[in-house]
């Protein structure tokens, strides 16, 4: 990569990150339905065309404000994956530490999470979009490939899904009655469901 390119990939980055700090800004202050496209172009300070060329909607913003925040928890959630003794025990505080995201910040991570279904369900897989979430439910799955646990004959990006499909469940229980939201017996009965299915024991 020549100099100028590097300055000019430098540049663009510095203008994603000012727009999505822009837009959250909006979106703390006054949610996410009544922020505008327009509003964040010109909290952001750049021509509407500008953010349209960054971010064609507000759930991709949020996608890449969440994802940002993943990414920098990355490292020390894969190093802990890693220390743990099994899939049950991965999957468990995996989905310990995103609920806590969501806890904190629920309609963000409602809008993510809405985002991020569409893009596994989507029937055209070039245009699904890998992140942090996909990276953690990568390893999980192939550590319990590789311990036996998980079934090595059917493909990753499958098991992935279910891994999504997985969380999604138990995050639609917190949305549903947060107040009586029992965190480990979710979890639990969500990573027993991905592990073992619907079969009766």
């Amino acid at each position: 990569m020549s100099p100028e390119t590097s300055r000019s990939e430098r540049k663009k980055e510095k203008t994603r990150q000012h727009i999505i700090s822009a837009a959250m800004r909006l979106f703390a202050e006054q949610g996410l339905d009544a922020t505008a496209m327009e509003q964040i172009a010109e909290e952001a300070d750049v021509a509407k065309g500008t953010l349209y060329n960054y971010f064609p909607s507000k759930e991709v913003i949020v996608s890449a404000f969440v994802q940002g925040r993943l990414a920098e928890q990355g490292a020390a959630r894969l190093q802990q994956i890693h220390n743990l003794p099994d899939t049950r025990a991965r999957l468990t505080y995996i989905f310990d530490e995103l609920v806590a995201g969501v806890q904190a910040q629920p309609e963000i991570f409602e809008r993510f999470l809405v985002y991020q279904l569409r893009q596994t369900v989507s029937l055209h897989p070039n245009q699904k979009v890998d992140g942090s979430l996909y990276t953690l439910a990568d390893q999980i799955v192939r550590l319990g490939q590789q311990d036996g646990e998980i079934r090595a004959d059917l493909p990753v990006d499958m098991i992935k899904d279910l891994f999504e499909f997985a969380f999604i469940e138990v995050a639609k229980h917190f949305y549903i009655a947060p107040d009586s939201f029992d965190v480990p017996k979710v979890i639990a009965w969500s990573v027993d469901l991905f592990l073992n299915g619907v079969r009766a024991p």
